[in-house]
């Protein structure tokens, strides 16, 4: 593992996501079960973890089709035109609801890759538990990520996804504490 991975792994779990993404995360994939691999010969007998990876798999989550799962995945890579990509052509995007609606695919990779711009690194949106019925999803779920000045920055909500006829994201409200989510990027 390199050290840039190994000082990623280490803000994850300072801001608490160690655990609940695994090594996996760094590729954009939820880590399976590990299996004990033994040190090599000569070694101090420490043994190490090998992560084995599916992409785009999340364990848990049979409500989440496809695209709202592309969603969550192009997030954690911090990739504005996969997450653009999961909205359907008019797609129209709430980003928090009360705020201005953000609509077509165009406007959204706009606004995911302003986001993006103000984080280094950008940890994503990690969902924890899905809820489907008809043409809706909704997804509690938590997010994190590291201002430019290493601010760390965690919030967490709800998004209520809409699909269109093609499975596509026709609209998505995300509800969370603005003021709360602001507040870490100006501390006052």
């Amino acid at each position: 593992m390199s050290r840039a991975d190994q000082t990623l792994i280490g803000r994850r779990e300072a801001l608490g996501f160690g655990a609940l993404l695994g090594a996996g995360a760094l590729t954009g994939t939820l880590a399976a079960p590990t299996e004990a691999v033994a040190a090599p010969a000569g070694g101090a007998g420490v043994a190490e973890a090998k992560h084995h990876r599916a992409p785009h798999h999340y364990c848990g989550f049979p409500a989440m089709p496809a695209s709202v799962l592309r969603f969550f995945d192009a997030s954690r890579r911090a990739d504005a035109d996969a997450w653009a990509a999961a909205f359907a052509e008019g797609g129209v995007l709430s980003d928090p609801v009360g705020r201005p609606p953000i609509t077509g695919r165009a406007a959204i990779r706009a606004r995911m890759a302003s986001i993006l711009a103000n984080f280094r690194p950008f940890l994503g949106i990690t969902p924890l538990e899905a809820h489907a019925a008809a043409d809706f999803v909704a997804v509690s779920w938590r997010g994190a990520a590291v201002t430019l000045s290493d601010r760390p920055v965690n919030w967490s909500g709800i998004n209520v996804f809409r699909l269109d006829s093609q499975g596509l994201i026709k609209e998505c409200s995300a509800y969370f504490e603005y003021a709360v989510f602001r507040a870490q990027l100006d501390p006052k």
